[in-house]
């Protein structure tokens, strides 16, 4: 398993797209998942999490630009495509020790849904 942040990110990503819970391998046994409120710790949580958000939401992140590292982080603007369709833009925050994801925080925009946005009405 490659130890750089941005060769571990880019293989979240692929794996993410491709519904592959082999992401959880790249997750360190005490890793942190904050988001969305919740902060998931260790790998039962996370596994947890992952292997119902995949089945579920089945999200298919993509960066939207290029990632940028910096020592062991690295920070990637993406767009995530539910499976129904709906996109929702965020930052993945990851923290990259001994090549396994340490920490990986991700903030979600607050955007209002679609048809509010075209409706006129503001949050």
């Amino acid at each position: 398993m490659a130890s750089d942040p941005k060769a571990v990110a880019e293989r979240y990503f692929s794996c993410m797209k491709a519904g592959d819970l082999a992401v959880l391998d790249l997750f360190s046994d005490e890793a942190t998942l904050p988001g969305l409120g919740m902060r998931r710790q260790g790998r039962a949580e996370i596994e947890a999490f992952y292997s119902g958000v995949i089945a579920g939401a089945r999200p298919s992140p993509s960066p939207a630009g290029p990632l940028l590292c910096e020592g062991n982080r690295a920070i990637a603007e993406v767009v995530i495509e539910l499976g129904n369709g709906t996109r929702i833009p965020a930052i993945d925050v990851f923290v990259v020790e001994d090549g396994r994801i340490q920490s990986l925080t991700y903030y979600i925009a607050d955007i209002p849904p679609p048809d509010e946005c075209a409706s006129g009405a503001t949050p």
